[in-house]
């Protein structure tokens, strides 16, 4: 695995079929520290409509807690390349989630380090697998997230999006 790059968030504008809107985009890794950015980049700016995300995951506490703001605040979400583990679920709280047909969107479950070890997270697993049901999402994709193990990538596809009405619009 690669040194992490550490969450860069700014304001930009993005065109929208709705016309130009502003966006906070979010990249890199989500560390402990990135909620309060994001919240407070956001209350400088409050005009955002929606989150551009562009991340490899990181820090599940921070990215669950950016993931309930976005969901409380309606916030919409896009993703044209990466997002996965935890970006994911950020991607998903978004009240309209817009996904470039090339873009990666991976999902496992929840883990922690300890010296040398990697273990499971059930508790972040638990509040993972109850968050997606509380948006409305099906079981099946709660199970995806819990049942990948925390060294695998499971993808979101745009054949689930359609099977199982995920309701992400596919941008080119």
């Amino acid at each position: 695995m690669g040194a992490a790059l550490p969450a860069q968030l700014s304001i930009i504008d993005v065109d929208r079929p709705e016309g130009r809107q502003s966006y906070l985009e979010l990249s890199g890794d989500i560390a402990v520290g990135d909620w309060w950015k994001f919240v407070k980049l956001l209350r400088q700016h409050p005009s955002t409509t929606g989150v551009w995300l562009r991340s490899e995951g990181g820090s599940a506490d921070d990215g669950l807690a950016i993931a309930k703001h976005v969901y409380e605040h309606r916030l919409d979400t896009m993703v044209t390349d990466v997002c996965h583990s935890v970006c994911a679920i950020i991607f998903l709280a978004g009240q309209e989630r817009y996904l470039n047909a090339d873009a990666r969107l991976t999902v496992h479950s929840a883990y922690k380090r300890l010296a040398d070890w990697v273990v499971e997270d059930h508790l972040a697993n638990g509040t993972v697998a109850w968050f997606i049901g509380h948006m409305g999402y099906p079981l099946p994709i709660a199970r995806l997230w819990v049942s990948t193990a925390s060294h695998e990538m499971a993808p979101i596809t745009l054949e689930m999006n359609d099977k199982l009405k995920l309701g992400f619009t596919v941008i080119k």
